[in-house]
């Protein structure tokens, strides 16, 4: 009996992992649908056969430097922690974390626990590597605040806000406001419970009780938190501008800072709704947002599409075996 309810258990857990996909899996349906509709037939397929390679070669760097990015404040943390691990070694960590992170909706907790196993594979020490992925998430939502800021602004000079814009800013707080606030809090060094809140983010509840392990030092360094943050601003330019670059290899050069926009309030939606990937959730939005600009309907589904394929897809084959390498591995030697 005891073996029959252990088996139920993984079961159970796979069918709610499926059913949580399903919801995002039917919008996108049905966005892509809708865009049909008004493309006539033709034109939304026609605009991904007419892509332009040069454009597609842009998106690949730009998504290469994004990995660098993230790569490199882990590195930034370690040197001031005395480790050595240059960037190119953390780079497979970065990918891997990409794949944890899309496909397992935790706000990035998750991500953040399979890069502290993976520092601990290359020797870190336990206390630096999760002052590693504090200062990573920290710095995450400080600089993912100051981008819903900037939209915020981007949107209201170049366009009215509309009711999605406001609904999107208005629950962004909940997540950039909690979570920061939460590691500073629980790195005073004391034991403390756990808010109530954070019992509602997938394995978060792991990740924070190791805070008050991380050296204060690091954590709290000003200058480290401004380095860091610097590097995760330049991700989210990136990846704005790797929207901005498949809008220009379907041939519709908008302006950079209505891509940005765009990107960000996208990525809020998938971030609050926590589903799976924001499969659905951030296609909408985004396609939203670029409608907002005038972009066409058709022209902002193949340009997102295009977006996800770099940013979600393509990653995708490489991330998940690198997980498991990272996952079941064992120690190796600092490089």
């Amino acid at each position: 009996m005891a073996e029959l309810e252990s088996e139920a258990v993984p079961r159970t857990s796979r069918l709610r992992r499926v059913l949580s996909w399903l919801p995002g899996v039917l919008l996108l349906a049905g966005l892509v649908a809708v865009a049909s509709h008004f493309s006539e037939g033709r034109k939304f397929a026609l605009l991904l056969e007419q892509a332009r390679p040069v454009w597609i070669l842009v998106a690949v760097l730009l998504q290469a430097g994004t990995y660098v990015c993230a790569a490199a404040v882990w590195q930034r943390v370690l040197r001031k922690g005395r480790a050595r691990c240059s960037v190119r070694s953390l780079l497979s960590i970065a990918v891997a974390r990409l794949f944890v992170d899309q496909v397992i909706p935790t706000a990035g907790f998750g991500g953040r626990l399979l890069v502290m196993r993976a520092l601990r594979r290359r020797r870190v020490h336990a206390r630096l590597a999760v002052a590693a992925i504090l200062v990573d998430l920290l710095t995450l939502y400080v600089a993912f605040a100051v981008c819903v800021l900037a939209s915020l602004v981007i949107v209201a000079v170049l366009r009215d806000l509309s009711r999605l814009v406001l609904i999107l800013a208005g629950l962004f707080p909940l997540f950039a406001l909690s979570i920061p606030a939460a590691v500073l809090w629980l790195s005073a060094g004391k034991q403390r419970e756990l808010p109530r809140w954070v019992r509602w983010i997938p394995r978060a509840g792991d990740l924070l009780r190791e805070v008050s392990n991380a050296p204060r030092r690091l954590v709290r360094s000003k200058e480290l938190l401004l380095e860091a943050g610097l590097l995760q601003l330049a991700i989210f330019v990136l990846d704005a501008l790797t929207l901005d670059a498949m809008l220009r290899a379907v041939g519709y050069p908008a302006h950079p800072l209505e891509a940005f926009a765009s990107f960000v309030f996208a990525q809020v939606a998938a971030t609050v709704l926590l589903i799976p990937s924001g499969i659905g959730t951030f296609e909408a939005s985004s396609v939203a947002m670029l409608a907002l600009f005038r972009v066409p309907v058709e022209v902002a589904l193949t340009a997102t599409l295009l977006f996800r394929g770099f940013t979600f897809w393509l990653p995708m084959a490489p991330g998940f075996w690198l997980s498991r390498r990272e996952l079941k591995g064992g120690r190796r030697g600092r490089s």
